[in-house]
């Protein structure tokens, strides 16, 4: 059941995700080295990572299910 949720594609564009979101917070944590902002610590970057995760995978589980159940 996992495996048609869950589909090779979807976990290639979370990972793609992922590192886009990384590469986000590297970035404004850079920024904030030049203008004075807040900067982000370890770990609330590791929170908003884990949080972003389960939000997508979430709605994917979730949008299956519903699917599953409009079906005849």
């Amino acid at each position: 059941m996992l495996k048609q949720i869950f589909t090779r594609p979807f976990i290639q564009h979370l990972l793609i995700s992922d590192g886009g979101l990384i590469l986000l917070i590297i970035l404004y944590n850079l920024l904030s080295l030049l203008i004075p902002l807040v900067r982000i610590s370890l770990g609330s970057a590791l929170l908003i990572f884990i949080l972003a995760n389960l939000l997508i995978c979430g709605l994917k589980a979730t949008t299956f299910w519903l699917n599953q159940q409009s079906q005849p």
